[in-house]
């Protein structure tokens, strides 16, 4: 399994894994009706990637509100902390 870092990287790197993870994401919760955060999850476990609670939290809040310019745009420090599960990152407009 990956981690929530490399998940982060291969994420904003790939259209194509970005378009899985909302397709599956879409497909759990119309099935499941989980919370958004816990259907982004478990796509990311079902394509190899092993990413806690807290971290999936912040990952989805955060590209919710972000364009795929911006995303590819996040400074470093910002990606870590994402990947990290920084609580305290800002919600994007």
């Amino acid at each position: 399994m990956k981690d929530a870092k490399q998940f982060f990287s291969d994420f904003t790197d790939s259209e194509l894994l970005r378009s899985r993870i909302c397709e599956e994401m879409n497909r759990l919760i119309d099935d499941e009706a989980p919370e958004a955060w816990q259907a982004g999850q478990k796509a990311a476990h079902i394509l190899g990637y092993d990413i806690p609670d807290e971290v999936a939290k912040t990952i989805v809040v955060r590209v919710q509100g972000i364009s795929e310019d911006e995303l590819k745009e996040l400074s470093e420090d910002e990606a870590k902390a994402i990947a990290s599960g920084d609580p305290r990152l800002p919600a994007c407009c």
